[in-house]
């Protein structure tokens, strides 16, 4: 390979020569790896550095109000990607939920998946603010490497899919991701509106463990390709469970950790909108 690519420049294009054709016509700095990655890099020094420098010597805002409409938005839009995404592929796109191929069609439909995909890398996108409300907060307790790796990671693989292969096998992993987040922040919103309802949310306790199980199904489906030839490209099933196999370890790990420390089993991620710290 070294004789073949004698540049690193030259096994980027080599790479980048697999893109969806479908979205290089897109005018679109979203799918640009020029535009994400110091995105992502902005948002690492943001979390750990510049943000809890530059609040230092200020006091904690109090922003209650914009995190409680940040949770509404947040449902909302996970649950209409997962309608979206469920009508045009599962229910109404002939999907087939045990193994199925990228595409490459341009139909209607195939570019609404493909375009839906993009919407949704803008959601996660804006789960970002998840840490930054806690900066703001001076909750820097609850940046940790497991809040801010799982973060940036989502946004760099969900830029990668939406550039490689978006549609096909990973639609499965998108909208149980997605229904996942619409249960979290659903907790999330009911819980800050007082104590009235702490009772009848009782549930908390199990959010970790659905977001370890929903890691563990996605793995397992994301595995199919390898057995079945379904055309969707082994490379990217492997690469997928790689990324996810990683995040198992670390929510099961805090897991293990928050149990030790007194049984408790918050969520793992996206605990920006926790009511008992506003």
């Amino acid at each position: 390979m070294t004789s073949f690519f004698t540049y690193p420049w030259e096994l980027y294009d080599y790479m980048w020569s697999f893109r969806d054709a479908r979205i290089e016509s897109w005018n679109s700095n979203v799918t640009k790896g020029t535009f994400i990655i110091p995105l992502v890099l902005g948002y690492l020094y943001i979390a750990k550095v510049g943000g809890p420098r530059w609040m230092k010597d200020r006091k904690p805002y109090d922003i209650k109000g914009l995190i409680l409409a940040f949770n509404v938005f947040t449902v909302l839009a996970n649950l209409f990607v997962m309608c979206q995404m469920l009508r045009l592929t599962y229910v109404g796109g002939g999907y087939s939920f045990l193994c199925q191929g990228t595409g490459s069609g341009d139909s209607e439909r195939d570019m609404a998946v493909v375009s839906l995909n993009w919407w949704y890398l803008l959601v996660r996108i804006a789960d970002f603010l998840d840490t930054f409300f806690f900066v703001a907060r001076k909750k820097f307790s609850h940046i940790t490497f497991l809040h801010v790796s799982h973060h940036a990671q989502v946004v760099l693989s969900g830029w990668l899919w939406l550039n490689f292969g978006s549609d096909g096998q990973p639609v499965f992993g998108i909208c149980l991701n997605a229904f996942v987040h619409v249960i979290m922040y659903t907790y999330y919103f009911l819980a800050a509106l007082g104590p009235s309802l702490q009772r009848y949310l009782w549930w908390k306790k199990y959010l970790t463990t659905i977001q370890i199980a929903q890691l563990v199904v996605v793995c397992t489906h994301m595995s199919l390709p390898l057995f079945i030839g379904c055309g969707y490209p082994r490379a990217l099933s492997l690469l997928s469970m790689a990324q996810i196999l990683l995040g198992v370890v670390l929510f099961t790990n805090f897991y293990l950790k928050t149990y030790r420390a007194g049984g408790k089993s918050g969520p793992a991620i996206d605990e920006a909108s926790k009511p008992k710290e506003q």
